[in-house]
């Protein structure tokens, strides 16, 4: 049995999905003038969820590493989407949060992102969905974080 999974294209199925839905998600945005990139809106909205949160926190909450967090929200910041803030107690720690802007970027770009949800889900059930997303999570948990 192992040895069907480890020759099935699954894998590859999965990697090219994922990057249609990107350059899709992409297309969408460029076309809408939406101003910001997937993994721009990546952040933006899970910081709009946290409401303040930091570099580490948005990392693990992302699945990135934190150079690439670093990376986006300093241009977030550049937009004038996304502000720092210092803890009042210890300097060293660096909040992040959506400025007005941010938070309205946000607004903007979701009934979109539902719209392009509703595209990748249409024909599928509640079954369906709920049964991926228990594969993923099997998948994702199966994989070790450190070799």
């Amino acid at each position: 049995m192992a040895d069907t999974f480890i020759n099935n294209p699954s894998f590859f199925k999965l990697d090219a999905t994922l990057k249609k839905l990107r350059n899709y998600w992409q297309k969408m945005f460029d076309s809408r003038q939406m101003d910001i990139t997937v993994d721009q809106w990546l952040l933006v909205e899970n910081l709009y969820k946290h409401k303040k949160t930091t570099h580490n926190e948005l990392a693990r909450n992302t699945s990135k590493d934190i150079t690439t967090i670093s990376r986006i929200i300093e241009l977030l910041v550049k937009k004038g989407l996304v502000k720092r803030e210092a803890d009042t107690y210890d300097r060293r720690k660096i909040y992040l949060q959506l400025t007005p802007d941010g938070t309205e970027k946000y607004k903007a770009v979701k009934p979109l992102v539902h719209e392009m949800r509703k595209t990748g889900w249409k024909s599928l059930t509640e079954a369906d969905y709920a049964e991926l997303t228990r594969i993923l999570d099997t998948i994702y948990n199966n994989i070790p974080t450190k070799v």
